[in-house]
């Protein structure tokens, strides 16, 4: 098969922005600190390779000097491999001339994998600045996972693991928090990984509720007093619908015990976190800010929309029992305060009996972690239901 020609550049670009006037980028894993990097398609043609003058640079040996072009034709995005060595594909499957593009698409160039992703107007100055060199291979396998990964969405393939909340004294449990795992056996278990690989195609509130609904039926199995603990995405705070799927978890578990925990990072603007604690009272459902002082600590939210539960992340708990500086005194006023605003605090991450003993001692009535239980599948319901 003869090679294809490579098109000689044009001096004249256009802009071509995707339906509804966002801005296309080519996303993808490029260092070891597992951070995804966006690269903003700012016109077309679009040319990618590994010479220097190419729009996009891909500095690997397996990539050709001039690579593939993004282009649009018949108001549509393509893409065009141009002759390339170790050739292009879209989804897994080999582009021969060209092959249209819609966004989510995987495109691999030799062993880069990148992702086609949608800005939407208005989010696009965080792109303008954007590096555009790339040295390293996404990790293995992404396509293929990535493919997976939508078969589990389409299938709803994924189940709910139970770890206890207990007295700490005690030891008695109060609740559960609810973990999502995956139940296709392909891909990894683990809720971390899934939002990860749901990151790369923009589903991570989509998973997020997918979770906490295939959940609620082995909750309603269990007993009715205790409190089951949902988890929220931060993406759900920026998307429409998390009131809407909360609404409807309600509405099929009327009289279990819910509590929906926001992830510190999330809890930014106490204004609208007033709004949502109301809403979610409405549906008498509590609040709960999880990991607690693994960022900034936010007291100004804390005072304004003050939670049922505060949870304290483990990085703060671990080995809390041989502190000799101020982390002990900070988590006892911490404690403190949270009380007198009528806040249960929780110690995430317990492992040893030494640490219960020490967040027993500066204040903490409840206590989550594995020296009290390891996530597992739905305890054998004792004879009462939720429903």
């Amino acid at each position: 098969m003869p090679p294809q020609r490579v098109p000689e550049r044009t001096a004249t670009t256009q802009a071509f922005l995707a339906p509804g006037g966002g801005l296309w980028y080519l996303e993808g894993f490029v260092d070891d600190s597992r951070r995804l990097r966006r690269l903003p398609i700012l016109s077309l043609p679009f040319h990618i390779g590994r010479h220097p003058d190419q729009d996009l640079t891909l500095d690997s040996s397996a990539v050709s000097g001039r690579h593939a072009e993004l282009r649009v034709a018949d108001g549509e995005l393509e893409i065009v491999d141009l002759g390339s060595t170790n050739g292009t594909l879209l989804n897994g499957e080999t582009v021969s001339g060209t092959a249209r593009l819609r966004e989510g698409d995987i495109v691999q160039l030799a062993t880069l994998e990148f992702r086609l992703g949608v800005l939407e107007p208005g989010q696009t100055e965080a792109l303008l600045g954007s590096t555009t060199e790339i040295g390293r291979p996404l990790p293995a396998r992404l396509v293929e996972r990535t493919v997976l990964f939508r078969e589990l969405l389409e299938r709803e393939a994924v189940a709910a693991h139970f770890q206890p909340i207990v007295g700490i004294t005690d030891r008695r449990p109060i609740g559960y928090e609810v973990l999502g795992r995956s139940r296709l056996p392909s891909l990894p278990l683990g809720s971390w990984e899934l939002f990860e690989i749901a990151a790369v195609v923009g589903a991570e509130a989509k998973l997020s509720r997918l979770f906490r609904r295939r959940a609620a039926a082995d909750c309603r199995r269990l007993p009715a007093e205790l409190v089951y603990f949902f988890n929220t995405h931060p993406a759900e705070l920026r998307e429409e619908g998390l009131l809407e799927s909360l609404q409807r978890l309600r509405t099929e578990s009327p009289r279990l015990r819910i509590v929906v925990e926001i992830h510190e990072s999330a809890i930014t603007e106490p204004a609208s976190l007033a709004r949502l604690q109301a809403s979610l009272r409405d549906l008498d459902i509590g609040l709960a800010y999880d990991d607690f002082g693994a960022g900034q600590t936010r007291l100004a939210e804390l005072a304004a929309a003050p939670p049922d539960f505060l949870k304290f992340d483990r990085r703060m708990i671990e080995d809390i029992d041989r502190d000799t500086g101020g982390r002990s005194r900070l988590l006892a006023a911490l404690v403190k305060m949270a009380g007198e605003l009528g806040i249960r605090s929780i110690a995430e991450g317990i492992e040893r009996q030494a640490e219960a003993e020490a967040c027993a001692a500066l204040g903490f009535e409840l206590g989550q972690g594995f020296l009290f239980g390891v996530p597992a599948p739905a305890p054998t319901p004792a004879g009462t239901e939720a429903e």
